[in-house]
C-alpha cells in the first residue's frame, strides 16, 4: 500500500498493465423508483492490445460477480476455440462440451502422465468424429425429423464410445474416470434433451463458424468480430477461467500459475484449503490495519430517482505501460528501469545459461518474439509483438487472471452485498407492481386488441394508428433532434439501426435462438418441474454409478429399517451383513426425530442416508463448491436459504397432512420442501419475465380469451354488423376456432401422453437399470483391478509419503490479532447532544459484543487452530511412515504377484468392463431407437396442430445485432475504446441540469486523433461521423448513441 494522489491505495502488481482503463460512475435506483436498490450502470473498464489488431476488453461490472470479457478480433477461427454454449447447433454444442476437457487438460501440471495423455487423445478423437457431422447437420431441413433423430443418435453413440474407452482406462487402482466422465455425461444429457429448431435450418453462424461470413456490400470496412462473455458463459467463473486459458494459448501469453490445475483430486483439495487459509489470514490482517486504503466516493441523489455514485478505486494498477516503443531496447528499459545491452539466443535453455551469471536487468532476445529478463534475481519471460514497426509488450496470463478477480475483490464488494440485500427487499413491491403492469398490458392491450381484431376480421377495418413511443422516449427524441443528432422525422430506433448497420462490429453469436417451448400449458410445465426435481436425484447417481449404487442401497436400508425392519433383518442375515442389523434401531429413532408417521419417517431416514453417501463419495468437491459459494456470494445464499425455510415452514404448517408428519426437528423437512421453491422465488423476484408464474397466468388468460372469442365473439360481431353479416359470420368463426383449438388440445394431450412414455426409458431406466448395472460392474472391475495392480498401489503410497513433507506446523501458530476493544467516539451528526447520545448507545451495544469476541469467540478459534496444528504435526511422520512401509511392502510383493495371479485379475477386470460396455451400447441403441420414434411422433403432432402459429412465433424470434444493442444500450458504450471522455457522453448531457445546451459539445474520436505517444488505436469508433448543423465550418462530430 502506498500514498498516491494524497490517499492510501492498495497496489495491484502487474507485469503489463492495460493500455487504458477507467472507472465509470455507478448509477442506482433510489427507493422511490421502480428500480429501487438496483445497479443500473457502472463498471471498471480495461483494454489490452493483442497481436493482429485484436483487443481484449475487461469490464468489471459493479453488479456482477465476475468480469465481463469482450474479445475483438479480425480472425473468426479464434471464436471457435472459446468456451460457451452453442444453443442453435447440437453438434457444435457437443464439440464445445468435449473441448472444455482439452482446455482443462492443457492446464494440468506438466508433464502429463501416460493416462492423462491417453484421455486427451480420446477427447481429441471424439471431437474429430463429431466435426464430421457439422456439414451433415447443416443439410438437415427443419421438417426432416427422422434425419434429426438419426443425427442425435450418432452424436450420443460417439460420446458413449468415448465414455466406454475412458471407463477402460479407469481399470486402475489409482485412476478414476475423472473430469472427462463428468463432461461426457453432461454432453450426453444435453444431446438427449436437445430440442431442434422447428423452423430454421442450422447455418455456419449457428455453429459459431464465421470463416465464410460475408459482410454487407454497403460496409466496405473489414469486419471486427465481438465475442461477449455474457452471451456465451454468463457468470460462470470456471468458464471465465477457461476463456483466459484459451486466450493465453491463442496469443502465446505466459499461462497463469493460478490457473494451473493439479490432476490429483487430493492435491486440488489441498490447494483449495491452502488458498482459503491464505485468504482468511489476509482478511484478518486487513481488519487489523488502522489506516486502510480508502476510496473517494461522491454520491448525488437526483429528484428523478437516480443516484449517481462516483468512486475513485482504492487500488492502483502498477506495471509496464502497454504503449508502443520504437525500439525493443526502450521496451525492456521501461520494464527493468535500466539500460543494458541485449544478448541473443536460439532457445530458452541457452538464454537461461547466459543470464545465470549476469546482473539484474540483463536480458536475452529469443526468435519467437519474447524476451528473457533477469530482474530481482528471478527469470521473467516477457512477450511482445510488433505492429507498424512499433513494439508492444504483452500481458501475462497472471495479469489477466488478477484483473478478472476485480469484481470479487475490488472496493465494490461491500456495496454489492448491501445492494443485493436492499435490491431484493425493495423489489418485492416492485415485483407485484410489474406483474400488475404486465397483466394490465396483456389484458387491456394485447388480448383486448386481439379480441377486437377477431370481431372485425372479414369486415372493412379502420387502419390502425402507429404505436406511439412512451413519453420519455418522445422527449429524448425531441432533444436529440434539436441537437442535430437525429435527422428530420427520424426515430430513435431507426437511428440506432442505421448506426449499427454501418458499424464494422459483428456480434459473435448464433443467427437463430432455440425454438420456444412447444407447449406452455400447466400440465407440460408441471411435468417439466417434476422431471427437474427427479433429475436432481437421478443425475447425481448417474454421474458416479458406484457411489450412486451405494447411495440407492443406503436409501433402501433407511426406508426398510422403518417400514419393514423384520424383513430387512432377515435379508441382512442371508447376505451375511449382520453388523448392519444394529443400525436399524438408530435409523428408526432418526426418522422419528425428523418426521412423524411411518411413511414420512421412512422417507426422511432414507433421503438422509442417500444424501450422506452422495456427499461422502464426493466430499472434497462438495466442500469446495459449498465454501466457494458461501465465500463469493453470502448475501444471495442467505436470502435463498431464508426463503426456502420460510416456504417449507408455510407448506408444512398449512397442509394438514404435512403438519401431522412434523417431527421433533422438522427443519430438514422445511429445507427439503422449500429448497427448489426458494431458489425459484428469488429468481422470479430478481429477474421477472416469462417465468413459470407469469407464463402460467398468461396461458390461462389466453385460454379465457379463446373461450370469449367462441362464446361472446358472435354476439359482439352481431352488435357491430347485424345478424346476417355479423352474428352468422361470428358463428362461422367460432366453429372454425373450436375445430382449431380442439385439434391443438388433442395434440397437447397426445404429446403429454408420449412424453410420459419416455419416463420409463429415461428416468426410471436410468435409476433402476443403468445406475445399478454400471455401479455393480464398475465396483467389481475396480476391485479386480486393485487386486491385479499391487505395484501401482504401492507406488501411489510411496508418492503420498514423499508428498507429505515432514513439516512442523507449530511455529506458524499465532494468536489472533483481533483481540482488543475499539469503541471510540465518532462524529455522526453535528448536534453535540444527539451525537453523544448516539455514541453512548453504540458503546452500550458494542461492549457485550466485544466481550464475547475477546473472551469466547477468539479463544475458541485459537485453541482450535493450535489443536489442528498440533495434531497435524504429530500425525504427519506417523502417516508418512505407515504409507512408506505399506508402499514398499506392496512393491516387493508385486514382483511376484503382478506377474502371476495379478495378470489374471487384470484380464478379468478388462473382460468385465468390455462386456459391460457392449451391453450398455446395445441397450443404448435400442433405447435411442424407441425414443427417436416417440420424438418423431411428437413433432408430427405439433406440426399438425401448431404449424401456422409456430411460423409466426419463430419469425419474432431471430437474433440480430440491432436487438443485441437495443436490449442493453449500455453495451454500445462498452465497445468504445477507453477512456471515455465525459464531454461526449450523452448521459452526462442529459443528466446535467446546469450546463447550457449550446455548451454541450461532442469530441471527435476519429482515428487520427486517438494517438497516445507511439500507440495507435486500431479500432475506429462504433458509429460513423455526421455533420452537426450547429458547428462552425462544417466540423464533423462523432455520433454518440451509447445511452439510447
Amino acid at each position: 500500500m502506498e500514498y498516491i494522489d494524497g490517499r492510501l491505495q492498495a497496489i495491484i502488481p502487474l507485469q503489463v498493465k492495460p493500455f487504458s482503463h477507467q472507472a465509470v460512475p455507478t448509477i442506482t435506483g433510489s427507493p422511490v423508483t421502480n428500480q429501487a436498490g438496483t445497479v443500473l450502470y457502472g463498471y471498471y473498464g480495461m483494454d489490452y492490445r493483442l497481436p493482429g489488431g485484436d483487443c481484449l476488453r475487461m469490464v468489471a461490472n459493479h453488479n456482477k460477480g465476475t468480469v465481463q470479457l469482450f474479445l475483438l478480433t479480425n480472425t473468426p477461427e479464434k471464436l471457435q476455440q472459446l468456451p460457451g454454449e452453442r444453443t442453435a447447433s447440437l453438434v457444435a454444442n457437443a464439440i464445445n462440451h468435449v473441448h472444455r476437457y482439452r482446455i482443462r487438460a492443457d492446464s494440468y501440471e506438466k508433464p502429463l502422465t501416460d493416462t492423462q495423455t491417453a484421455k486427451y487423445e480420446l477427447a481429441s478423437q471424439c471431437i474429430a468424429n463429431l466435426q464430421q457431422l457439422l456439414s451433415r447437420e447443416r443439410d438437415i431441413t427443419p421438417d426432416n425429423w427422422s434425419a434429426q433423430e438419426a443425427l442425435r443418435g450418432d452424436i450420443i453413440a460417439i460420446l458413449d464410445e468415448c465414455s466406454a474407452k475412458n471407463r477402460l482406462l479407469a481399470n486402475n487402482p489409482i485412476i478414476s474416470e475423472g473430469e472427462l466422465n463428468r463432461i461426457l455425461f453432461d454432453a450426453v444429457k444435453m444431446a438427449q434433451h436437445y430440442e431442434f429448431n422447428r423452423f430454421y435450418q442450422v447455418t455456419r453462424i449457428d455453429q459459431l463458424d464465421f470463416t465464410q461470413y460475408d459482410a454487407d456490400a454497403s460496409n466496405s470496412r473489414p469486419s471486427c468480430f465481438v465475442w461477449d462473455s455474457e452471451l456465451h458463459i454468463g457468470q460462470d467463473e470456471e468458464a471465465l477461467n477457461d476463456t483466459i486459458r484459451v486466450i493465453c494459448q491463442l496469443y502465446g501469453l505466459n499461462p497463469a500459475p493460478a490457473l494451473t490445475i493439479p490432476a490429483n483430486r487430493f492435491k486440488r483439495l489441498a490447494l483449495f484449503l491452502r488458498q482459503l487459509w491464505h485468504d482468511s489470514r489476509d482478511w484478518i490482517n486487513h481488519l487489523t490495519i488502522q489506516h486502510q486504503p480508502t476510496e473517494t466516493i461522491n454520491t448525488n441523489t437526483r429528484l428523478d430517482g437516480l443516484s449517481i455514485t462516483r468512486i475513485k478505486p482504492y487500488y492502483h494498477l502498477r506495471g509496464l505501460e502497454q504503449i508502443g516503443y520504437k525500439k525493443l531496447d526502450d521496451l525492456v528499459a521501461a520494464f527493468t528501469k535500466q539500460r543494458i545491452a541485449k544478448l541473443t539466443a536460439k532457445s530458452f535453455q541457452e538464454a537461461i545459461a547466459l543470464l545465470t551469471n549476469l546482473e539484474n536487468g540483463s536480458w536475452v532476445e529469443l526468435p519467437d518474439q519474447q524476451v528473457i529478463v533477469r530482474i530481482d534475481n528471478e527469470i521473467v519471460v516477457l512477450h511482445f509483438f510488433v505492429e507498424k514497426h512499433v513494439y508492444y509488450p504483452l500481458p501475462s496470463g497472471e495479469d489477466l487472471f488478477t484483473l478478472s478477480q476485480l469484481s470479487k475483490h475490488h472496493l465494490y464488494l461491500p456495496e454489492r452485498i448491501n445492494l443485493r440485500v436492499k435490491a431484493f427487499f425493495s423489489r418485492l413491491p416492485t415485483f407485484f407492481f410489474q406483474l400488475y403492469e404486465h397483466l394490465y398490458q396483456l389484458i387491456a392491450y394485447d388480448l383486448g386488441n386481439e379480441f377486437i381484431y377477431h370481431i372485425h376480421s372479414g369486415h372493412n377495418l379502420v387502419e390502425s394508428k402507429p404505436n406511439t413511443p412512451p413519453p420519455h422516449l418522445i422527449s429524448l427524441q425531441h432533444f436529440l433532434s434539436k441537437e442535430g443528432v437525429l435527422a428530420n422525422g427520424q426515430t430513435l430506433e431507426e437511428f440506432v439501426k442505421t448506426q449499427v448497420a454501418t458499424s464494422r462490429y459483428v456480434i459473435a453469436r448464433e443467427n437463430h435462438p432455440p425454438s420456444p417451448p412447444a407447449y406452455d400449458n400447466p400440465l407440460h410445465r408441471l411435468l417439466g418441474v417434476v422431471r427437474h426435481i427427479a433429475g436432481f436425484f437421478i443425475e447425481t447417481n448417474e454421474k458416479n454409478p458406484i457411489v450412486g449404487t451405494l447411495a440407492m442401497a443406503a436409501y433402501a436400508y433407511g426406508a426398510g429399517a422403518v417400514i419393514a425392519p423384520e424383513m430387512l433383518t432377515k435379508l441382512l442375515q442371508k447376505l451375511h451383513l449382520n453388523k448392519l442389523i444394529s443400525g436399524i434401531k438408530p435409523t428408526q429413532e432418526l426418522g422419528k426425530w425428523m418426521s412423524h408417521g411411518a411413511t414420512a419417517e421412512a422417507i426422511s431416514a432414507a433421503v438422509t442416508y442417500w444424501q450422506t453417501i452422495v456427499v461422502g463419495g464426493d466430499l472434497d468437491q462438495f466442500f469446495v463448491k459449498a465454501a466457494t459459494v458461501l465465500k463469493d456470494d453470502p448475501a444471495e445464499v442467505a436470502i435463498i436459504a431464508a426463503l426456502a425455510l420460510s416456504l417449507g415452514y408455510g407448506l408444512c404448517n398449512t397442509i394438514p397432512t404435512f403438519k401431522k408428519e412434523k417431527g421433533r426437528f422438522p427443519y430438514f423437512n422445511y429445507a427439503a420442501f422449500g429448497g427448489k421453491g426458494g431458489a425459484a422465488l428469488y429468481s422470479t423476484v430478481m429477474h421477472p419475465g416469462e417465468d413459470w408464474l407469469f407464463g402460467s397466468v398468461k396461458w390461462l388468460l389466453k385460454s379465457g380469451l379463446t373461450l370469449a372469442k367462441i362464446v361472446l365473439g358472435p354476439l359482439a360481431e352481431g352488435y357491430h354488423y347485424g345478424y346476417r353479416k355479423g352474428f352468422l359470420s361470428g358463428l362461422k368463426k367460432s366453429r372454425s376456432l373450436i375445430r382449431y383449438n380442439s385439434r391443438q388440445t388433442l395434440a397437447a394431450l397426445g404429446d403429454l401422453s408420449l412424453a410420459l412414455t419416455t419416463v420409463p426409458l429415461l428416468e426410471m431406466g436410468s435409476l433402476f437399470i443403468h445406475v445399478p448395472f454400471l455401479g455393480l460392474t464398475g465396483l467389481l472391475s475396480k476391485s479386480l483391478a486393485i487386486m491385479g495392480n499391487w505395484h501401482l498401489l504401492g507406488q501411489a503410497l510411496l508418492d503420498f509419503s514423499h508428498w507429505l513433507t515432514n513439516r512442523n506446523y507449530l511455529p506458524g501458530f499465532r494468536l489472533s490479532p483481533l483481540y482488543g476493544f475499539n469503541i471510540s467516539f465518532k462524529p455522526y451528526v453535528k448536534n453535540f447532544w444527539l451525537n453523544n447520545s448516539l455514541n453512548l448507545l453504540r458503546i452500550f451495544t458494542l461492549t457485550p459484543v466485544a466481550l464475547f469476541k475477546n473472551l469466547i469467540l477468539l479463544p475458541t478459534i485459537d485453541i482450535l487452530s493450535f489443536s489442528i496444528r498440533l495434531g497435524l504435526t504429530c500425525l504427519n511422520p506417523l502417516i508418512r511412515q505407515l504409507a512408506y512401509t505399506a508402499g514398499t511392502s506392496l512393491i516387493v510383493a508385486a514382483l511376484v504377484w503382478d506377474n502371476t495371479a495379478g495378470h489374471l485379475f487384470r484380464l478379468a477386470a478388462n473382460g468385465i468392463t468390455h462386456s459391460a460396455n457392449w451391453l450398455e451400447s446395445l441397450a443404448g441403441f435400442a433405447k435411442q431407437g424407441l425414443l427417436a420414434q416417440i420424438q418423431i411422433r411428437r413433432r408430427q403432432l405439433h406440426a399438425w396442430a401448431f404449424c401456422k402459429e409456430d411460423e409466426l412465433l419463430h419469425e419474432m424470434h431471430n437474433n440480430n445485432d440491432n436487438d443485441y444493442f437495443i436490449k442493453d444500450p449500455m453495451l454500445l458504450e462498452k465497445l468504445e475504446p477507453f477512456p471515455h471522455d465525459t464531454t461526449r457522453c450523452l448521459l452526462e448531457v442529459l443528466l446535467d441540469p446546469d450546463e447550457p445546451t449550446h455548451k454541450k459539445k461532442e469530441i471527435d474520436l476519429s482515428l487520427s486523433d486517438m494517438q497516445l505517444g507511439n500507440e495507435t488505436i486500431n479500432y475506429p469508433p462504433l458509429f460513423t461521423d455526421a455533420q452537426f448543423p450547429n458547428t462552425s465550418g462544417g466540423e464533423n462530430r462523432s455520433l454518440v448513441t451509447s445511452y439510447l
